[in-house]
């Protein structure tokens, strides 16, 4: 009878290289059980991995246009907000005007005053409304503060007014001395000069602005550092919308010029007649302001429109995604169930792995002599 041997050294290497084999599949099944995905897409797809990263880059897109559609919804929703204040600040100067009627009184004055004063300071902070970092009404300058501030130190949109009265004041034959001597003609005829300088219809003259600001506009020049080109932001791969507005409206000139020459202009040393010249205008001009061309209304019109639009357009993207995510998930996930048993089986081959590794390591002649 012949007999062989097993060398034990080539039992543990065996074991060993089992025990790597086995660990590198639980590293897979690990991997698949936590990420509820194929560990190789490439080898369990094989060619249909073509198919799941097409639809893998089609999500990523579709993704991007909802987050860019998001963001235009957020910036679209705050300056209609605005708006809709501003709207309100425009009825509460209509207001005063209507019940200052033909007043004298102090009182009455310095009320109407206070109101033009205040729908000024709240229209010029909803005008600077930032979302994110970036200003809602300066157009494409985001990045820029849209309305200067009528009411700092030194402002140049009051400084402009200023020179504005006064040199027409100056430039009359005989000059004008002071406000109480304006007749109602010439206060009109100063407030239709302005009126056509904060639209933009008649430049800024040399003098009695510097000479090289001569033909440039008065309102984009003192008032306002915004873009006349609006924000667009693309929220389909065919539809590009405009997602704000801008300070440069018709209705924000009109809002501001109207606020300001009733602040100014309403006192008791400015004649009655003239007095009721600014009345008049600044009642024709704010309701202009509200439901005119270009108006505070009708930018809210086309702000509402655009908000609908990116709406519709998201509920669009997101049943596309959600199509697109559930058959890329039938490629690419596992089934949760035989992930979990495969890893638990797995487990229980290395646990014995080991322990038949630990038997054979204990082997030795010695206990047989």
């Amino acid at each position: 009878m012949k007999t062989s041997f097993i060398s034990t050294l080539s039992v543990q290497t065996t074991m060993r290289n089992s025990i790597a084999g086995v660990q590198r599949e639980m590293v897979k099944a690990n991997q698949e059980s936590v990420t509820m995905k194929h560990a190789d897409l490439g080898v369990t797809l094989g060619a249909s991995t073509s198919r799941a990263l097409d639809l893998s880059r089609e999500i990523s897109r579709i993704e991007s246009l909802l987050n860019t559609a998001s963001l235009a919804t957020t910036r679209l929703e705050s300056a209609e907000l605005s708006l809709d204040n501003m709207n309100k600040l425009g009825l509460d100067i209509q207001s005063a005007i209507l019940t200052l009627g033909s007043s004298t009184d102090e009182t009455s004055l310095a009320t109407a005053r206070q109101t033009m004063s205040a729908s000024l300071a709240a229209f010029t902070d909803f005008a600077n409304t930032s979302v994110k970092g970036e200003y809602i009404f300066a157009g494409i300058n985001t990045d820029v503060k849209p309305m200067e501030d009528y009411f700092a130190l030194g402002s140049p949109a009051k400084a402009a007014f200023d020179t504005e009265l006064n040199y027409y004041m100056s430039s009359q034959v005989p000059p004008i001395p002071s406000l109480s001597a304006m007749t109602e003609d010439q206060m009109n005829d100063f407030l239709d000069d302005l009126e056509a300088k904060f639209n933009g219809t008649a430049p800024l003259t040399d003098p009695p602005h510097p000479a090289a600001l001569a033909g440039q506009d008065l309102w984009t020049t003192f008032f306002s550092s915004a873009s006349d080109e609006n924000m667009k932001s693309r929220i389909s791969p065919t539809e590009v919308i405009d997602s704000s507005t801008n300070a440069n409206s018709a209705g924000m000139r009109n809002f501001a010029f109207a606020s300001i020459v009733s602040m100014e202009l309403l006192q008791t040393s400015v004649s009655q007649e003239a007095r009721e010249a600014v009345s008049s205008r600044t009642n024709a001009v704010i309701n202009k302001a509200m439901n005119g061309v270009d108006s505070i209304n009708q930018q809210r019109t086309t702000i509402g429109i655009s908000t609908e639009r990116v709406s519709k357009v998201e509920e669009r993207l997101q049943a596309q995604e959600d199509i697109l995510t559930k058959s890329l998930g039938d490629m690419e996930n596992v089934d949760p169930e035989e992930a979990a048993t495969r890893l638990n089986t797995l487990k229980t081959l290395l646990e014995t792995a080991y322990t038949v590794t630990a038997k054979i390591q204990q082997l030795s002649l010695a206990n047989f002599l």
